[in-house]
C-alpha cells in the first residue's frame, strides 16, 4: 500500500526525512517522491504525526504564507482554517509552517528542519 520506509495510516502514506533542509528543498523532495509536504486534515492526524516525530523538534509541513495579504496556504493552494489549526509566530512573506509537538509554528522558510511527505495509499 505504501512504498518502503513509508508509514501507512488510514488511506495515506507518510514519510519523515532523516536529515534537515529548508522548506523549498523539502517541498521539492516530496514532489520528487510523487507526494507532497504534509497537509493536515484533522487533530487526530496531528496527534499521529506528533507520535511519529516524537523528539519535539520542528518538522516542515506543506504550509506557507502567500502574498498578497499574507494568508497561510497549503501546498495545493487551499487556505488554512486558522480556527482548526492556529499558527503561532510571525506572518511575513518569508514564513513557512512546521509542527513542533502539538503546535503549528511559523518559521523562516530558510530554516533547516526535517520534513514530512504524504501521498495516497495504493489500493
Amino acid at each position: 500500500l505504501c512504498p518502503r520506509d513509508w508509514l501507512l495510516r488510514g488511506d495515506k502514506c507518510y514519510w519523515l526525512s532523516k536529515g534537515p533542509n529548508n522548506w523549498n528543498w523539502s517541498r521539492d523532495d516530496c514532489w520528487g517522491k510523487r507526494s507532497r509536504l504534509l497537509m493536515l486534515q484533522s487533530q487526530e492526524e496531528l496527534d499521529f504525526i506528533q507520535n511519529v516525530t516524537q523528539d519535539g523538534k520542528n518538522v516542515w509541513i506543506g504550509l506557507k504564507v502567500t502574498p498578497p495579504g499574507g494568508k497561510w496556504t497549503w501546498v495545493d493552494g487551499s487556505p488554512l482554517d486558522p480556527a482548526r489549526f492556529p499558527v503561532s509566530g510571525s506572518v511575513d512573506g518569508n514564513s513557512c509552517g512546521c509542527i513542533r509537538g502539538r503546535r503549528i509554528e511559523s518559521q523562516k522558510c530558510s530554516g533547516s528542519f526535517r520534513w514530512i511527505c504524504q501521498k495516497e495509499a495504493a489500493v
